[in-house]
């Protein structure tokens, strides 16, 4: 399992490349709870400003939220970016 931390660089460089919309990848149980991960961490970039502005679809309400889609209508923030370059810096150091 992804941590959250590497969940939210590959979210975060998805959507420098031009990514607007996450979907779970199919309409199964399973394929719902793994995008609860993506959605949390899509929400998590939101709330810390790391995107510029998000929009959640809700599956149902019951015991817990169910997240079904989230469209990314902003793109990367300045800090976002300041995010990856850290990322991005970090990894080259355990590398070299």
């Amino acid at each position: 399992m992804k941590t959250l931390g590497l969940i939210l660089e590959t979210i975060l460089e998805e959507i420098c490349t031009g990514k607007k919309v996450f979907t779970p990848e199919a309409g199964t149980q399973e394929a719902m709870e793994k995008f609860q991960q993506i959605a949390k961490a899509i929400s998590f970039a939101d709330s810390e400003e790391l995107v510029e502005q998000c929009q959640f679809g809700i599956e149902n309400f019951s015991e817990r939220l169910t997240f079904s889609k989230v469209m990314v209508t902003g793109g990367v923030t300045e800090k976002g970016q300041e995010f990856l370059r850290k990322r991005f810096a970090s990894r080259q150091q355990k590398v070299g």
